[in-house]
């Protein structure tokens, strides 16, 4: 899918969004998605999943902005590595982010999605280096403050 880069469709989508999510690797889990403006256009994204019972799966930040190439860049901090992973939109404005470099155990990509306003779709996948990522945790979140859901 290409289109609008996906740093400027969600500049116009700053809020919370809140919403449930699944997946092989995660189980069932509630996801809280928070959108906020950086001061070169960019947003910010803070991710958390957490079980029902109220269990941390997953947190992370999150920077997505332009790329000089037309190709958003997104670096993430989160909970499962001591470092901080670069990906690359896979085309000019794409949805699909792939590692420019991987490292680890494990090539990773993350999908991120804004089908209508007020909606995130937020999804990653990965596998042992050299094989091909599957999905193993995917978010769906509806915005609950901030934003302007008509608009």
């Amino acid at each position: 899918m290409t289109g609008r880069p996906l740093s400027e469709v969600l500049a116009d989508a700053i809020g919370t969004y809140v919403g449930d999510g699944d997946g092989p690797e995660s189980g069932p889990f509630a996801a809280t998605i928070e959108v906020a403006s950086l001061p070169n256009g960019g947003v910010l994204i803070t991710y958390s999943a957490v079980t029902h019972d109220g269990d941390i799966l997953h947190r992370e930040q999150s920077m997505l902005v332009a790329g000089p190439d037309g190709r958003d860049r997104l670096y993430v901090a989160h909970s499962e590595s001591p470092f901080v992973a670069e990906f690359v939109a896979a085309e000019p404005g794409g949805r699909s982010f792939v590692q420019r470099e991987p490292f680890g155990p494990y090539t990773m990509e993350t999908v991120i999605d804004a089908p209508e306003r007020g909606h995130l779709v937020y999804a990653w996948r990965w596998a042992p280096t050299g094989d091909t990522p599957v999905e193993q945790s995917r978010a769906d979140a509806r915005l609950v403050t901030g934003g302007r859901p008509d608009a």
